[in-house]
């Protein structure tokens, strides 16, 4: 029969015939291709998405290590941004960060085969869970995962259903083991996420095939001669496409089959090029995910890691870490919210960025926490660089309307060619860091080898201290306050001791620090004023009933919530009078609003309690200040009176004060008296009340 054809019937055939292979062929390969490249491109988003998680994990833990949050908290911080909140049923919503495709999702095994996140079988043992689809064989999935988390991270397969549903679907999992929680970490997604963009271009070039077939049969013959040249232009752009050169073929003045040919195959390929982009952008946002700090948008710590360690194994000149930290930022979070302190941390990452040099890299690397690299300076420079560095830092949140009293502590390590470990290097740092924060030193602490063994000795502490709260190892002492003109006792202070079990005596230039560290102040005061109220009749018998008592109060237990509320209550329940009380506060409380200091010492005053300004002069607080707020006391700090006798100078500020104090109808006290050469300076001044050795050391009732 077909040779009975006309040559004309027998070219529209071949020609026909011709366009039905080659779109088959282009369609075919342009699926497999596209289909390669995106399974490719999904395994990677599984990779980098379980990298970034650990990222996160390992972020999260340094904030459990620094004692900001716990490890509860940080580890329901994990599941909520990784997968979703937890719902009433113990579900989770799959709500991922990360596109892992429309059914893809985070799950998190521990190493036995508990489900610590999953949408729906969060806290089963899946251990023995197998390949739904390999019943001859079983193969056990989650084993699998595991084993090849704990081998350094790999891919497994395997048919499982679909989210909410019954249906079957094979699907890939990456998986990687953290070692911080010893959680092993996976992101999985089905291979018909990956299949969807390639079925749609499969799609698009099955219906243009149809297309070119049809008008390939009805206008051959006399387009014959324009459809060569074409076709060979398709067919060569078919095989860039496999060869993945994803160009599109140049329009050609054809308004027929082949025009079709040709604007499909362009619109399959601008489709695979799309996809392709869209991979790429989702590959630099994960990027941008791993390195950067997400609040600040300054580099992370991993980044800093990274990038210092590249310049260590380069380094052919001194260079040196600088650690910067917001001092008291726990008090600001207390006081104005954590939302506050974002906005403060989000501030200081744009200023950074805008003082950019390219002499230093700066990162954020935990909480309140700033690092600095900077290289091809000596040790003289850095006291300037860091200098400019914190007043810029000073004056541009005082600009932005922050509070005024912000300030930072500072550590430094020089790096030379004896000391090239990225490790080593911050440890140092840290190590001057904390100890800069323990002696509240507000110049630069450059590191030295015996801060190991105070910070060690703190570490102790650290670890004892709760625990001698709880078991009463903390004693009350009492220090006399003496009118001179008259030799008696008219208050004492309350000043706490430890003698710990394990450690001996416990200085508090050594528990205080630590205990503010800690999160411990709050109940150590709350444990302090119900110990004085139970000493109170004991007092009031040694001395009378008009004698008064100092407690020391922090400000973070000043800022307390239920600061007042539970003081109210302490003194309902006890016989103690409420005028005995004297609260001492520091200067540090004027880290907050005038607004927020005047009306908590309005509600306390309320009370019926006295309110006393001690170690005056060596802090935050100013005239305008005093003048505003009715102390009832104002305590003039031991560095006032020390050389009172012996210096005129040191007299005349000593006398200045008393002046300034009594002005506001204030009583004055005189701390840290020690000689009777003091008390008859301090006498003539018009201060009549002394607190120090020469009348009295601190002792228990």
């Amino acid at each position: 029969m077909y040779k009975n054809r006309s040559f004309g019937q027998k070219l529209i055939l071949f020609t026909t015939i011709m366009l039905f292979i080659s779109s088959a062929i282009v369609g075919g390969c342009s699926y497999l291709v596209a289909r390669n490249a995106l399974i490719e491109k999904g395994k990677t988003i599984l990779q980098n998405g379980v990298k970034s998680a650990l990222i996160l994990i390992d972020e999260m833990n340094k904030d459990v290590e620094n004692g900001s949050i716990t490890l509860e908290e940080a580890q329901e911080n994990i599941k909520l941004h990784l997968l979703g909140p937890l719902n009433e049923d113990g579900t989770r919503q799959i709500n991922s960060p990360v596109d892992f495709g429309e059914n893809g999702y985070y799950i998190i095994y521990s190493t036995s085969g508990v489900e610590i996140m999953h949408p729906n079988l969060e806290g089963e043992n899946v251990w023995h869970f197998k390949d739904k689809a390999n019943k001859n064989r079983p193969f056990y999935l989650v084993q699998d995962k595991i084993k090849k988390a704990q081998s350094g991270g790999g891919f497994t397969e395997y048919t499982w259903e679909y989210p909410n549903s019954n249906e079957l679907g094979k699907k890939i999992v990456y998986s990687e083991l953290d070692p911080n929680w010893g959680w092993v970490v996976t992101a999985g997604s089905y291979i018909s996420d990956f299949d969807k963009a390639a079925l749609i271009i499969l799609q698009i070039t099955v219906i243009t095939m149809i297309a070119v077939i049809i008008l390939g049969f009805l206008f051959a013959r006399v387009y014959i001669n324009s459809i060569t040249k074409p076709l060979t232009v398709v067919v060569d752009a078919m095989k860039s496409v496999e060869e993945g050169s994803y160009g599109i073929v140049p329009q050609f003045e054809v308004y027929d089959e082949i025009g079709n040919l040709i604007h499909g195959f362009n619109t399959m390929v601008q489709a695979i090029d799309t996809a392709q982009k869209d991979l790429i952008q989702k590959d630099d946002q994960l990027l941008q995910y791993a390195y950067y700090d997400q609040l600040s948008g300054l580099p992370n710590s991993y980044y800093f890691k990274k990038h210092v360690s590249e310049r260590l194994a380069h380094l052919n000149s001194n260079a040196a870490m600088l650690l910067i930290d917001i001092k008291d930022f726990n008090i600001i979070n207390s006081i104005y919210s954590t939302t506050y302190g974002d906005e403060i941390i989000a501030h200081l990452g744009k200023k950074v960025i805008d003082m950019k040099s390219d002499d230093s890299f700066v990162a954020r690397i935990g909480g309140n926490e700033f690092v600095v690299w900077i290289e091809d300076v000596n040790e003289n420079q850095i006291s300037d660089i860091l200098s400019n560095i914190l007043e810029e830092f000073k004056l541009s949140l005082r600009a932005s309307k922050f509070i005024n009293h912000i300030d930072f502590y500072t550590s430094l390590v020089i790096v030379d060619s004896t000391n090239l470990d990225f490790e080593d290097i911050y440890k140092k740092a840290s190590t001057a860091l904390q100890y800069s924060k323990s002696s509240k030193n507000m110049e630069i602490t450059k590191y030295e080898d015996e801060m190991y063994a105070q910070l060690e000795k703190e570490s102790k502490i650290t670890s004892l201290a709760e625990l001698a709260i709880h078991s009463n190892e903390f004693l009350v002492y009492y220090q006399e306050k003496v009118d001179v003109t008259t030799q008696k006792v008219v208050g004492v202070e309350s000043l706490s001791r430890w003698y710990s079990k394990e450690l001996g005596f416990v200085s508090p230039a050594e528990f205080i620090p630590v205990l503010h560290k800690s999160n411990l102040m709050i109940l150590f005061t709350n444990m302090v004023l119900r110990k004085v109220v139970d000493d109170i009749e004991k007092i009031y018998s040694l001395y009378g009933e008009d004698v008064s008592v100092s407690i020391n109060i922090s400000p973070i237990s000043f800022f307390s919530d239920s600061f007042v509320s539970s003081l109210q209550s302490l003194i309902e329940s006890s016989k103690v009078k409420a005028s005995s009380i004297v609260l001492e506060i520091t200067e540090d409380v004027f880290i907050s609003d005038f607004e927020v200091v005047q009306a908590k010492i309005l509600e306390l005053k309320n009370l019926g309690v006295k309110i006393s300004l001690d170690d005056f002069g060596t802090g935050y607080s100013s005239l305008n200040y005093l003048s505003k707020i009715q102390f009832d006391e104002i305590k003039v700090d031991k560095s006032f009176v020390d050389n009172v006798h012996l210096d005129e100078t040191a007299y005349s500020l000593f006398d200045a004060i008393v002046k300034i104090a009594k002005s506001l109808n204030c009583n004055v006290v005189a701390e840290g008296v020690e000689t009777a050469e003091q008390v008859k300076v301090i006498e003539k001044s018009g201060c009549n009340i002394i607190q120090g050795y020469i009348y009295s050391k601190p002792k228990p009732l």
